[in-house]
């Protein structure tokens, strides 16, 4: 018997199917769509469903008729679209779908609806024709105005004065007015018409009054009112509106049309509308119009339309009969009807109107906004998607002026159906061992169902060419061993296995395939086909020179059966071969040989059996002696130094071996010249530069030179590398030679005022010198310069004045670099220094809000501000803050900058000048330097301060003071030992002025070697008479006796010398004697704190001398020092003292 496949789908007749449906009509069927299905029995079953708008529409799930759940409203929707779905409810699930759709006639249930309740309308008398009178605007149901109209004039117009527009409505006149002296009234009555089956008619009033030019009509203030909704409960006397009016004289208000219920009363007077009674609220909107009349002439008025709606109060909200609700949902269904909610509100009217709609978990849900279906929107995966939905439905009322809402969770439970087939994990083939016993357990196969509970119970079943070998767990899906497997009777197996879930239908079935493979056991070793082997090799091989290949079998199978070779190892000979290739046996070697001769090697074949087996085999290898001429250095490290600048080609150094036998040598470079900084010549072994050698860039080299016999290119691969003997090592360090420094410029040029102070900074100079060390470092000085108007720093190069005060002028300056090498290199450049002349009496105090240190900072910016706004050339003269800025420059917010301005033609500006500029560029100025210090800067004049007391002034005081005190000690001391040699001493000296004047050598007097002198010449008796009688006279002069000679001599000024101790003065006296002087050099004297002391030759002034023996050339007294006071006195005779000598004091 054969049985029905389900194997024909559901067919409809047509695909698509088009319905009329009048609006209003109550529910019935509209179409009936029947499909055909050529299966029998269950499988030719037929059920129906809609896709889409299944609100509205609803279909038998058997029958296939289509009926409609509620009155179709063609104003809301004219068509409706959706899907028709026939299907069997039986896997595979076939169907077939129609297209429906359903069109809603219109049914005429009303005539037109004005948008006002009459018209009134104000014309002047001097309209022309086709001027527009007023627009008449109706419309019908839910169509916009004058859509599907006709409007007509149907009675008043006799005169034939006015036309009205069919389509739109608009009253036009047909003719030129006629100028009136009374207003015309004309009272004209309009219909409009729809186009509904049977059409309807509406008509309403149209007033219109001709009034001449100058005529006054009342005017409102609003051409329509539209008060503020009222409420349904607002009591009587509720105020609604107040109508106001402009006319020459008062007006009388009036409600005249559209208020047929009397729902509203207006003050005659006021024009404020009240409610007159309570309202109803299915009653509104309404629109009635208001006339405003001329108290004086009834004639003159004019009307107004009021629009009022009333609100419905929603009081309750809407609920549902449960807050909660449960539902269950199969998975794979399409999309369906889960539920219907019915919310209640006790609200009428639209208060009282439901919508319904999803609150959150409804992506996959949607629910009728009017029928409160809840709909699934897709099929539901059990197994792969959440199986619980929580979806909060609310209903919505359409409340004014507030929308009121209730809430419903509803909890949806995907069922699980048996839709899943077992599904195997993936394995790898099963290997067992032969011989395994009874019961062993090969493999584990699992199978899963994604399905739950009885959905996902599996059974397992075992079928192929092991059934007699292998059996299966049904329940764990062990595969266990049913009777010994033999590796040689079989060794692979395919097994088949079957998991079946038959609890619950319909049942499902997974087949999975399985190989397991017999494991042979390793029961034979490798056999070498040899016991044996030789072979003969060289003693200098290359890596990897094939020595002899060996090779064993095995009887085993897979794993058992394969071979590899290894060489067993030894104390001597087996570092120096290995197996090239463990599965082949091919011996190669690693290299050379350490030594010639017989040499033995075992060799052994295993298995990869487990446990492994293994034979070994002996190998003899003859070793023959080729080893080639290896050359040795006579030195294998070696160390020169070689100075830099050589130039190129410079021969650095000639490598030699000890001996060559006759053979060629050739040396190469091995490392070192990577640069290529050297040349090393092949044959003779000669090292050359091949660059200038330069220290600063390489100041050592370290060169590995190999030397080899020149053989041919393949004997060359085979000893390469191998000899230690035949490379040395060449140490070259390079000698650092002074190199001149070089100035960046050769000429420098600089501009300063003659007012700058003491190390005012002129300019810096730069020079750089590319050796290291000392003789990489420089010192600048002046040289060749005879000014003291400047001087330089000798580190930094910074040339500064020293005094320039009322200088003016150019100053050529030659600076001098000069390095600390050994020899010692220099460079000159030359400086040119203009000095405008300049006054202190123009430099100008500019104070700026900030703090020193900031200002110190940005001075180059400072500067370049103020030669910008005052444009001239500006020169900081000096930056201070106060006097302790020394101690603490950042201390105050106030510094005082000195500056001096000078003109294009490099003019001295005035002080005047400049602070009228300053007070001028003020503002400019100071938002500069806002920018510079990047806050408010204020800028102010001040006359510069007294200048403060320095540290170093007040050394020069302490020290002048000390030098004071020290001089008057000295003068009294002079003074003291003056008389006391006077008058202990004259007959001391008689003896020593006759002795010179007898020719006597003169014991105190010594010449510039330091011997003694005799006076040989006449002339030096002429000169001490002239002295003599020098004296005489100036006694004569001064009041003394002339006529007695010793007495004069007495009178003689003298030159004594005093030691601090007695013992020098004995030697003085006893060793040196007085050179006569000149009587003009007399009055003056000069005082040393030199540790010794001695007289001096006579010169035109005397001077102090550390040296006894040596005269001093005459030297400027230039300074004061602690350790040397120069003291010049000037030695007027008074009375009988006028002739002391000149003396010398040291300390």
């Amino acid at each position: 018997m054969v049985e029905d496949a389900n194997d024909n789908p559901p067919v409809f007749p047509q695909k698509s199917y088009s319905v009329t449906v009048k609006e209003n009509e109550p529910p019935h069927v509209i179409v009936s769509a029947t499909a055909t299905d050529e299966d029998i029995g269950p499988n030719a079953i037929i059920q129906y469903t809609i896709i889409g708008e299944a609100a509205s529409f609803h279909v038998g799930e058997l029958s296939g008729n289509i009926t409609t759940l509620q009155p179709l409203d063609y104003e809301s929707r004219s068509q409706y679209t959706f899907i028709l779905k026939a299907f069997n409810p039986e896997e595979p699930y076939p169907q077939d779908t129609a297209n429906i759709t359903v069109t809603v006639e219109d049914v005429n249930e009303e005539g037109p609806i004005f948008d006002k309740p009459s018209y009134h309308w104000i014309l002047l008398d001097n309209s022309t024709a086709g001027t527009l009178v007023v627009d008449i605007n109706a419309r019908d149901e839910s169509k916009d105005y004058d859509e599907g109209i006709f409007y007509n004039i149907s009675g008043g117009n006799s005169e034939g004065l006015f036309s009205l527009s069919s389509t739109t409505g608009e009253l036009t006149l047909t003719r030129d007015l006629s100028k009136q002296t009374d207003p015309l009234y004309y009272s004209l009555m309009v219909t409009a018409t729809d186009l509904g089956l049977p059409p309807l008619s509406t008509s309403v009033k149209v007033s219109i009054t001709i009034a001449p030019i100058d005529f006054s009509f009342p005017v409102f203030s609003e051409a329509v009112y539209r008060p503020a909704p009222l409420s349904e409960k607002a009591p009587p006397d509720t105020f609604v509106v107040q109508i106001s009016a402009l006319h020459k004289v008062p007006v009388i208000y009036s409600i005249v049309s559209g208020d047929e219920k009397g729902y509203f009363t207006i003050s005659s007077s006021t024009g404020i509308i009240r409610t007159r009674k309570n309202l109803t609220l299915e009653d509104f909107p309404v629109v009635f119009n208001v006339q405003a009349i001329d108290s004086s002439n009834a004639s003159i008025f004019n009307e107004v339309s009021v629009n009022v709606e009333v609100i419905d109060e929603n009081d309750f909200p809407p609920v549902f009969p449960s807050p909660l609700l449960e539902q269950r949902l199969k998975e794979n269904l399409p999309a369906t009807q889960i539920v219907q909610l019915n919310a209640q509100d006790n609200d009428a009217g639209r208060n009282g109107i439901l919508t319904y709609g999803i609150l959150s978990g409804g992506p996959k849900f949607r629910i009728d906004e009017a029928t409160g279906i809840l709909y699934s929107t897709v099929s539901f995966d059990y197994e792969e998607e959440p199986t619980e939905y929580q979806v909060v439905i609310y209903a919505e009322d359409d409340g004014i002026p507030e929308k009121k809402r209730g809430y419903c969770t509803v909890v949806i439970k995907i069922i699980d159906v048996n839709d899943c087939p077992p599904v195997f994990d993936p394995v790898t083939e099963f290997s067992v061992n032969e011989n395994a016993p009874v019961g062993f357990i090969v493999g584990k196969m699992t199978a899963t169902d994604r399905d739950t509970g009885d959905n996902a119970f599996v059974l397992y079943s075992l079928t192929g060419d092991g059934g007699n070998t292998f059996e299966i767990d049904e329940i764990h899906g062990n595969i266990k061993i049913k009777n010994s497997p033999d590796y040689e009777t079989m060794n692979k197996y395919n097994l088949t296995v079957n998991a079946v879930n038959n609890k619950s239908a319909p049942f499902h079935q997974a087949t999975t395939y399985v190989t397991v493979l017999v494991i042979d056991v390793n029961d034979n070793a490798p056999v070498f086909a040899q016991n044996s082997y030789s072979a003969s090799i060289n003693m200098i091989n290359p890596v990897g020179a094939h020595v002899i290949t060996v090779s064993a079998t095995d009887k085993d199978q897979g794993q058992n059966g394969l071979i590899e070779y290894y060489i067993l190892p030894d104390l001597n000979f087996s570092s120096f071969f290995l197996i090239e290739d463990t599965s082949e046996g091919k011996i190669i070697t690693t290299g050379s040989l350490s030594r010639s001769g017989e040499i033995r090697l075992t060799v052994m074949a295993k298995d990869k059996g487990s446990p492994s087996l293994n034979d070994t085999a002996m190998i003899t290898l003859n070793v023959f002696d080729n080893r080639p001429f290896v050359p040795q250095f006579n030195e294998s490290e070696i160390s020169i130094s070689v100075s830099e600048n050589t130039g190129v080609d410079f021969s650095i150094y000639t490598f030699t071996v000890v001996e060559t036998l006759g053979k060629q040598i050739d040396y190469t470079i091995v490392s070192g010249n990577e640069k290529g900084h050297f040349r090393l010549d092949p044959k003779s072994g000669e090292l050359r530069t091949a660059i200038n050698l330069n220290y600063e860039e390489v100041s050592q080299y370290v060169i590995l030179v190999e030397a080899n016999e020149n053989l041919s290119s393949a004997t060359e691969v085979q000893r390469s590398g191998l000899f230690a003997q035949n490379v040395a090592m060449l140490t070259i360090s390079v000698q650092d030679v002074n190199e001149e420094p070089v100035f960046l410029n050769n000429t420098y040029s600089a501009r300063i005022p003659s007012s700058v102070p003491y190390k005012y900074p002129v300019i810096t100079v730069q020079a750089t010198d590319p050796d290291s060390g000392d003789n990489g470092l420089l010192l600048y000085s002046l040289v060749n310069t005879q000014t003291t108007e400047f001087d330089i720093d000798k580190n930094t190069g910074q040339i500064f004045t020293v005094s320039v005060a009322e200088k003016a002028g150019t100053f050529y300056l030659e600076v001098q670099a000069a390095d600390q090498g050994t020899r010692q290199l220099t460079a000159r450049t030359t400086v040119n220094v203009m000095v405008d002349s300049s006054s202190s009496n123009n430099i100008v105090v500019v104070v700026l809000s900030q703090k020193i240190n900031v200002v110190e900072r940005n001075i180059a910016e400072v500067k370049r501000v103020l030669e910008d706004k005052l444009a001239w050339n500006v020169y900081i003269v000096e930056v201070y803050s106060n006097e302790f800025e020394r101690k603490a420059r950042s201390s105050t917010d106030v510094t005082y900058v000195k500056i001096i301005a000078f003109d294009e033609a490099n003019q001295e500006v005035s002080a005047e000048d400049v602070k009228r500029k300053l007070r001028e560029q003020k503002s400019n100025i100071e938002t500069e330097l806002e920018k510079i210090f990047s806050t408010a800067v204020t800028v102010a004049i001040e006359e510069a301060p007294a200048d403060s007391t320095t540290p170093e002034l007040i050394a020069t005081i302490i020290l002048g003071v000390l030098l004071a005190c020290t001089l008057v000690a000295f003068l009294a001391y002079v003074i003291f030992n003056i008389k006391w040699k006077r008058k202990y001493k004259q007959q001391y000296l008689i003896k020593q002025r006759a002795a010179v004047m007898e020719g006597i050598d003169n014991p105190c007097t010594t010449d510039r070697n330091g011997s003694l002198k005799s006076l040989e010449k006449p002339e030096h008796t002429n000169n001490l008479k002239t002295e003599v009688m020098a004296l005489s006279n100036m006694e004569d002069t001064k009041g003394g006796d002339a006529d007695d000679v010793l007495q004069a001599d007495k009178k003689w000024n003298y030159l004594e010398t005093l030691d601090c101790n007695s013992e020098h003065k004995e030697n003085v006296a006893s060793e040196k004697a007085a050179e006569p002087r000149n009587v003009d050099a007399l009055p003056t004297a000069e005082f040393t704190t030199k540790q010794d002391c001695s007289l001096t030759k006579h010169e035109s002034a005397l001077s102090l001398t550390p040296d006894p023996t040596t005269a001093a050339p005459e030297k400027e007294l230039k300074g004061v020092k602690f350790s040397e006071v120069a003291i010049i006195l000037d030695a007027e005779p008074e009375d009988d003292e006028a002739n002391d000598n000149d003396v010398y004091f040291h300390q």
